[in-house]
């Protein structure tokens, strides 16, 4: 086999692989995509049990929502590549009320790097906790204890507090399984998590938007 010859067959080998390389990984995330939608309408569907028996329905954190990030997208942030978002983004203006979304115990309300401000609130009737972040230092925010649906628990940050905001004013607002105390300050499962190496399903965040319609529809039905 002369040189030319040699290198045309390598040529072919390596694009072979890189065919099937490149196959091989969308099927994989095709097969991973469908497995943590079902897991999701699994839990969605597992915590209608808990919706059917709720007095009323939790509310939207903010009086009006544009959405900036959705739950769940995928290596859309380049200070946080290749990392699955945790939670709801909602572009909102600098000093913007944010309310709690159900009754509960304010469990952490301080700054927390990354954040700025951060709100988490167990909600121990639904068994899930609430987290609000990039709140403003440079305002009120709830003290530690009970909090009632409605209250306010902080205003919205202007994106200078903190360099995980950004440069777009937003509230980063998640919904997890539990409470908490459940889960470690450290490593990928940490309680105050904004992105996750796995889908966040698998980390027991829910989609806050799809709870909180669900738990609207039902109350209205």
């Amino acid at each position: 086999m002369n040189q030319r010859s040699k290198k045309l067959t390598w040529t072919f080998v390596t694009l072979l692989v890189m065919f099937f390389l490149f196959w091989g990984a969308k099927t994989y995330s095709e097969n991973y995509r469908v497995k943590a939608e079902k897991e999701l309408d699994d839990v969605h569907g597992e915590l209608q049990v808990v919706v059917d028996v709720m007095n009323q329905p939790y509310l939207f954190p903010l009086d009006n929502r544009s959405l900036l990030q959705n739950y769940a997208s995928f290596n859309t942030s380049p200070r946080f590549p290749n990392l699955y978002h945790a939670a709801i983004d909602y572009r909102v203006e600098p000093g913007s009320p944010v309310y709690a979304v159900a009754d509960g115990v304010v469990s952490f309300s301080g700054e927390m790097d990354g954040y700025a401000g951060l709100v988490v609130i167990d909600h121990s009737k639904e068994s899930l906790y609430s987290l609000y972040g990039h709140l403003s230092l440079k305002s009120d925010m709830v003290d530690l204890g009970p909090v009632k649906r409605g209250d306010i628990v902080g205003y919205i940050a202007e994106p200078s507090e903190s360099y995980g905001i950004g440069t777009v004013s937003h509230l980063h607002f998640a919904l997890r399984l539990g409470e908490k105390a459940d889960y470690s300050s450290r490593g990928d499962e940490r309680w105050m998590a904004g992105y996750t190496e796995r889908h966040p399903i698998f980390s027991g965040f829910i989609d806050p938007e799809r709870f909180i319609l669900q738990t609207v529809r039902w109350n209205q039905s």
